[in-house]
């Protein structure tokens, strides 16, 4: 492994460190998506749901399928499924080919989870850009994928994808 810094300093009392900023992120970006759902009436959705929705085709995905995308033991998986049942977020079928397996699926209302969620990030998308200018903002994501898909191949764990893209 290199030695490269991984914490800049601009200020004595701001340090720049990747880790910090990469969790400072995440749990901000949570509380604002959690925040948004609530006011579009999703209160009960959890915000750990959103790998499991996310990872649903629309041509319908097994529970391990899904567990594998999501990252989640066959376990969590079906204690969420059953969660995501309950509030009519998803349908299960039986698979057509194997009798074995079930396919899961969006519902209407599940669907409309996801329409409302890209409408969120599209608006927070343009805040960011308001902020870093347009130019940053694709150079962030671009940098950003490019990260992702480092570790991916890295890891040799190929299985990260969004299947809706937000």
């Amino acid at each position: 492994m290199s030695s490269k810094k991984l914490t800049t300093t601009t200020s004595a009392s701001e340090p720049k460190n990747i880790g910090r900023l990469v969790n400072m992120w995440k749990r901000f970006f949570d509380d604002w998506a959690h925040e948004e759902l609530n006011k579009l009436g999703y209160d009960y959705f959890k915000m750990a749901y959103m790998p499991f929705i996310m990872n649903i085709s629309e041509s319908g995905s097994t529970n391990n399928e899904i567990a594998i995308k999501a990252k989640v033991t066959k376990q969590a998986m079906s204690k969420v499924v059953k969660e995501l049942l309950a509030f009519d977020l998803i349908k299960i079928q039986k698979h057509e080919t194997d009798a074995r397996a079930a396919l899961i699926f969006l519902t209407q209302k599940g669907n409309d989870l996801i329409a409302d969620t890209k409408k969120c990030v599209g608006e927070l998308s343009s805040e960011y850009i308001d902020i870093i200018g347009e130019k940053n903002y694709k150079v962030m994501i671009e940098s950003m994928y490019k990260i992702v898909k480092h570790h991916e191949l890295k890891t040799h764990n190929k299985t990260l994808s969004l299947t809706h893209s937000i």
